[in-house]
């Protein structure tokens, strides 16, 4: 198997990207140009990010493994034992593929099928990191695309961070298409001073822009911290700012809870409340 790689510039952030939905009008007589943002797009943004983050825990997972074994210690791993983990030295790192074959459930409850390649580059004395995919999915969703990381061990904060630029596209079961381009920074700020992954707690910061099937185009960034708890498969708290067709939105994810509830405002301040889609597992 050869896998191209295409090198790019690691420092960076990640969000993840940006991402939606692809829906189109059934009659164009219907289309109007002040198009506001649906509830739909909303659920499909939040998704797409939901499966980035998976792949994101898969990465961690791994750089945990990599970066042990690298000291000449046994190194923990939270992989599940259906994954098939093989290594190829390089001359300033090595190359991992993470083969799930046709089906391999994570530790989480995820069904992942299909490699991810990792090249992994010293930096500084740690590893940087560009990924790409061959035949992935999560859940019969399937991921297309790059994702670039680079690791800060003590941020300003004095905790670990990850930086992430992402390039990918989210084909859903359902044959609706989200594509997701951007930057994040993942600041861990619990749990870094143990080995169990459920304290975990992350901020992130970011923002990420996509175009859709209809040539709309959609802009976010994240004005308050998104708050994401390992033990909790929703985000709980922090707002995105979203543009579409000049139209300006406020997403908020509340106040801290572990629920599937959010709301949407516009520039009028009028507001409805969302209910963010469970990840289907097949």
């Amino acid at each position: 198997m050869t896998v191209r790689f295409v090198k790019r510039n690691v420092y960076f952030l990640s969000f993840l990207g940006f991402l939606t939905l692809a829906s189109c009008g059934s009659n164009d007589s219907e289309l109007v140009l002040d198009d506001p943002l649906t509830t739909e797009e909303v659920q499909n943004v939040v998704l797409a990010d939901d499966y980035s983050s998976d792949v994101e825990d898969v990465i961690e997972d791994d750089a945990v493994v990599t970066e042990v074994a690298g000291r000449g210690h046994t190194p923990p791993s939270n992989h599940p034992d259906c994954l098939i983990r093989t290594v190829e030295e390089t001359a300033n790192g090595k190359i991992v593929t993470l083969d799930f074959g046709d089906g391999c459930e994570g530790r989480r409850g995820r069904v992942f099928a299909g490699k991810i390649i990792i090249e992994y580059t010293r930096v500084d004395g740690t590893f940087s990191k560009l990924i790409e995919f061959e035949g992935f999915s999560v859940n019969d969703n399937g991921i297309e695309g790059s994702v670039s990381v680079s690791k800060m061990t003590e941020n300003p904060n004095g905790n670990p961070e990850r930086s992430y630029a992402v390039d990918i596209t989210v084909n859903l079961s359902t044959g609706e298409t989200i594509t997701k381009k951007g930057e994040k920074v993942k600041e861990m700020i619990e749990g870094s001073d143990t080995d169990d992954r459920g304290d975990d707690v992350f901020l992130m910061s970011g923002y990420w822009e996509s175009v859709n099937r209809d040539g709309e185009l959609f802009k976010a960034t994240i004005t308050t911290p998104l708050r994401r708890e390992y033990a909790c498969k929703y985000i709980v708290s922090g707002i995105v700012e979203i543009t579409k067709g000049g139209n300006d939105y406020t997403l908020d994810f509340g106040d801290g809870s572990c629920d599937n509830i959010a709301t949407i405002t516009d520039a009028d301040g009028n507001t409805r409340e969302i209910t963010l889609r469970h990840r289907r597992r097949r």
